[in-house]
């Protein structure tokens, strides 16, 4: 996906413009995946692995839930029952 992603973004770009682009976008794309692997290290050490875990339940619940709910609205396959 990083590869398909840089080359569309260079894609949309003018020729002049794509070396800076890319070199941005990596830029951006690194430091953010460095800034958030520190900050998962760091929460891990403060708060520990239980802390954690119920920080996240929330939003794993909230992913169940409307997976549930988008999956009931989806019409099944002719011929197909639940």
């Amino acid at each position: 996906m990083f590869i398909g992603g840089t080359t569309l973004l260079t894609e949309a770009h003018r020729p002049e413009e794509r070396a800076k682009t890319q070199a941005l976008n990596e830029f951006m794309t690194f430091a953010i995946v460095a800034l958030a692997s520190g900050s998962a290290g760091a929460a891990f050490y403060t708060a520990g692995w239980t802390a954690l875990n119920l920080a996240v339940l929330p939003f794993l619940m909230l992913t169940g839930l409307l997976t549930i709910l988008f999956r009931a609205r989806l019409p099944l396959p002719e011929g197909k029952t639940t």
